[in-house]
């Protein structure tokens, strides 16, 4: 076996590689030769008993047995830096990465910030906002806020928020297509706002036993929130999570013509499995909770 410190530098030498994918630059960022990186790759993957790149004559690229362990290799530095803040920190400082989506952010998230940072003046939060959920290792994410059914592989999972989609638009348009009055049979003339692929509409009317075509007369966004904008514009209708529009409900902007319909999926708060015990994120995660009730 490889002594330790010169495994632990070859470790180092097949990170900084794996993501510059040049053995050229690692060697510039480690202040060594080309060769001496090569030699260094080389020696590790004796070591290891399989091939960590592929080298081309004009681009270098992972094995797959190589992206498998470069994720490996991050997630537990990541853990080891995570650690030794942990250790070096005595006080409740730092900062956050919070993964989050803009709904959640706007509807949930940013109007209850004042109290965190009255309650833990000494945090800066990184917020990153994401419509879809990310690789919370790859992206260096302390905590992320994820609406979907719950079941991940490798994360610590509190479900938070159960939600419901609801059909909004604002007072003014549904004065004008007289959905008090006509009721269900309004929707035949309204436009139906809509996020491209999404099936919520569909979903809704079928819930609802009506059958109307809500593709006949639409409006497509390709950023889910930008259908709301559009029906706080008097665009059309548009099908709201609850949690992102009630807000706006509740200060009298958008209004609800029809009944809501409860989804399968709910809000749930994540972080990396084992991090969760972590001061910094255990706090976050006890101020989360305490903000449910």
């Amino acid at each position: 076996m490889m002594d330790n410190p010169l495994l632990l530098r070859n470790l180092h030498t097949f990170t900084i590689a794996a993501n510059s994918l040049s053995f050229t630059q690692a060697g510039h960022q480690l202040h060594i030769t080309q060769g001496a990186v090569s030699h260094r790759i080389k020696v590790l993957e004796k070591e290891l008993g399989f091939s960590l790149f592929v080298r081309g004559t004009r681009k270098l690229e992972l094995t797959p047995e190589g992206e498998r362990f470069n994720k490996t290799l991050i997630k537990s530095l990541n853990a080891i830096y995570s650690d030794i803040n942990d250790i070096n920190s005595t006080e409740m400082t730092g900062e956050l990465s919070i993964a989050v989506s803009p709904n959640f952010a706007n509807g949930w998230l940013f109007p209850r910030l004042s109290d965190f940072k009255q309650r833990y003046p000494g945090f800066n939060l990184c917020l990153q906002i994401h419509d879809q959920q990310r690789d919370l290792v790859a992206n260096n994410t302390d905590v992320a806020f994820y609406y979907g059914t719950g079941h991940l592989n490798d994360v610590y999972c509190q479900p938070l928020l159960e939600e419901s989609y609801v059909p909004v638009c604002t007072p003014e348009y549904a004065k004008n297509m007289r959905m008090y009055e006509d009721g269900n049979e309004a929707l035949r003339k309204v436009n139906f706002l809509r996020v491209n692929g999404s099936r919520a509409w569909e979903n809704w009317l079928n819930h609802m036993g009506i059958d109307i075509n809500s593709h006949q007369q639409t409006y497509t966004v390709s950023s889910p929130g930008m259908e709301i904008t559009a029906a706080r514009y008097s665009s059309g209708i548009a099908m709201g999570r609850y949690l992102a529009v009630k807000p706006m409900i509740e200060s009298g902007e958008l209004v609800t013509p029809y009944a809501g319909m409860k989804t399968n999926q709910k809000y749930c708060v994540l972080c990396s499995l084992g991090s969760e015990s972590r001061p910094k994120i255990k706090t976050f995660l006890s101020w989360v909770n305490s903000q449910l009730s």
